[in-house]
């Protein structure tokens, strides 16, 4: 039942082993995962930054075809003035001279909405550059943010590793403790065989030689197969009790164990 107990502890223990094992190959997708996500949030950063210059120029060149559209109105009123001196000196052309002139002004009035148009999609470029800066830094906290899940799994990971380590003491303390509980049960053989010859010959002696002694004899041959049977399995038993001993020192030094399962196998 001891054995039937520990090895039902044993599968139990190799089991736990295995759960951590794919614990941590899901930790180490999760890692793969979240550099993928910094390189994607680089990538969004450059392109912010692209399209930010590209507002800025467009701005730029918003601005100087506003300057234009102002030259062009100067210039409009210049020609209406001279059309009104042309008025002053022929009155033939007086109507013509009308048309052209209100045709001028609403050349003006619509400068003047070009105008207004172009100022407010210079605003609007500013609005877009400074949302830009801020999708900017949300990107780099983004990558701070990252950069921290990286490190909590790495700690992780150091974690997992440190209760891998502490189950294989633990499935190595539990053979130990089977192989200390053999060898208690071969000293109780030995005890009970030495206590069965004992037993034997002082029936012998007390009673002496009759038909009552081939029963005796039994008893002593059974206690001397009984004490040399515990002999043999407790010296086997010294000798992997040595082994987990090396074992026990070699995990204690925080150490890898090497062969750990194959001590446990061959008990």
């Amino acid at each position: 039942m001891l054995n039937a107990a520990s090895k039902n502890q044993q599968d139990l223990v190799n089991a736990l082993v295995d759960l951590a094992e794919e614990e941590n190959r899901l930790t180490h997708s999760l890692v793969d995962v979240s550099r993928k996500t910094n390189e994607l949030a680089a990538r969004r950063t450059a392109s912010a930054e692209l399209r930010t210059q590209l507002s800025e120029e467009r701005t730029a060149l918003v601005k100087a075809q506003t300057k234009l559209s102002g030259r062009s109105t100067e210039l409009a009123e210049q020609r209406t003035g001279l059309a009104g001196k042309r008025t002053a000196l022929a009155e033939g052309r007086t109507e013509l001279a009308g048309r052209r002139t209100a045709l001028a002004e609403g050349r003006t009035e619509l400068a003047g909405r070009r105008t207004a148009l172009a100022e407010g999609r210079t605003e609007l470029a500013g609005k877009r550059t400074v949302l830009a800066e801020g999708r900017t830094e949300l990107a780099g906290r983004r990558t701070e943010l990252s950069n921290q899940r990286t490190s909590l799994a790495r700690e992780r990971n150091d974690l997992a590793q440190e209760r891998n380590n502490m189950a294989n003491m633990r499935t190595l303390l539990s053979s130990y403790r089977s192989l200390l509980a053999r060898g208690r049960n071969q000293l109780a053989f030995i005890r009970t065989g030495l206590a069965s010859i004992a037993l034997g010959i002082g029936l012998i002696r007390y009673f002496g030689v009759g038909y009552w002694t081939i029963l005796d004899s039994a008893i002593v041959l059974t206690g001397l197969w009984m004490t040399i049977s515990g002999v043999k399995g407790y010296a086997r038993t010294q000798k992997h009790e040595r082994r987990y001993c090396e074992a026990l020192d070699w995990d204690f030094n925080l150490a890898p164990l090497p062969n750990k399962m194959a001590l446990t196998s061959q008990d």
